[in-house]
């Protein structure tokens, strides 16, 4: 890859923190006033959420409109010359090295190449890299930062719309114990993204692993069909779901993963497990089932609240620990 490939995705990763910068300085003069009007929750964030929207801007521009120091060409046309054996060391670079990760005009621009080798690219790199530190084999690098590759290779299979890989990629997810939560995520987005693939498979898995309580990588599976069924429900889904409810260790999950999906069967479901398990039900589960009903239209009236407090209890939804929302940072 050459050195002048290197100053433009230095120029793309740079975006976001000059821009930042410049926001900072702009508003230097009315520091901590939020306008009426923002959601923002304070001044800081009110600054981020703008810094954002201008990145975003620049970005588009960067990677799709002419640029004269591109010698008039924008940086998807640039990629777009470059042939796949440099791409792919573009894209391992920029995966690496680069703070904002891998442009989408180059992930775009290598899903648009020959389509067999970027398969076998792609498979390659998710087959031969680490999913966890103990098989990183230099002792040198972050696997944090290593396993970016694997999450830019999926993303370029979304990109192709190419979802041959997901039994391998989910047997290999389910052969570890425990996995980091940006991999149970880059993988949650392969397998969210080929749902017609992904869900016989899903399915058949988590039936098979009742009688182990759903624990581990498992519970991952659980969170990808909601999220799957949120967007495509089907009979097939939601009797899963409630297996895996009556089945789970970690119930939380089960509990929030029905609530996202939106069937109100499960509202008697939860509600005969409350009756049943009145002088042993844990607090938070109880607590997030109650949200659960309430938020499937159903009536808590008829609950008797063991701890006599869920009517005062306010949580914030940043205070969920469970459930889809902690591949977006809520674990």
């Amino acid at each position: 890859m050459t050195e002048e490939i290197k100053e433009i995705l230095g120029r793309y990763d740079q975006i976001e923190a000059l821009i930042l910068e410049q926001k900072v300085d702009e508003y230097a003069d009315s520091v901590g006033q939020v306008p009426e009007g923002s959601d923002a929750a304070s001044f800081e964030e009110y600054i981020q959420d703008i810094a954002r929207e201008e990145t975003e801007k620049a970005t588009k521009a960067l990677e799709y409109e002419p640029d004269e120091k591109l010698g008039g060409r924008s940086l998807r046309e640039v990629f777009d010359a470059m042939p796949l054996e440099e791409k792919e060391e573009a894209l391992e670079y920029s995966a690496v090295t680069l703070d904002r990760g891998v442009p989408k005009s180059l992930i775009a621009s290598i899903a648009n190449d020959d389509r067999d080798a970027v398969r076998d690219y792609c498979s390659s790199v998710i087959g031969n890299s680490a999913w966890t530190d103990e098989e990183l084999d230099d002792e040198n690098k972050l696997f944090e930062i290593e396993y970016q590759k694997v999450k830019a290779c999926l993303d370029v299979l979304i990109e192709m719309q190419e979802f041959c890989f997901i039994k391998a990629v989910i047997d290999r997810f389910m052969s570890y114990p425990q996995t980091k939560e940006f991999v149970a995520e880059s993988i949650k987005d392969y397998v969210v993204g080929g749902a017609d693939v992904s869900v016989p498979i899903l399915t058949n898995i988590i039936e098979e692993g009742l009688d182990s309580g759903l624990e581990g990588p498992a519970e991952d599976l659980v969170i990808m069909l909601a999220e799957i069924g949120m967007a495509n429900p089907s009979e097939e889904i939601y009797q899963t779901l409630r297996h895996a409810f009556r089945a789970m260790t970690n119930k939380i999950y089960a509990v929030i993963c029905l609530a996202e999906y939106g069937d109100d069967r499960a509202v008697p479901l939860m509600k005969n497990y409350i009756n049943r398990h009145q002088d042993s039900i844990d607090r938070d589960l109880f607590y997030e089932m109650m949200s659960a009903i309430q938020k499937l239209g159903g009536d808590i009236s008829d609950i008797n609240d063991p701890f006599g407090d869920f009517t005062r209890k306010s949580r914030k939804p940043e205070e969920k620990k469970y459930g889809p929302a902690r591949y977006n940072g809520n674990k």
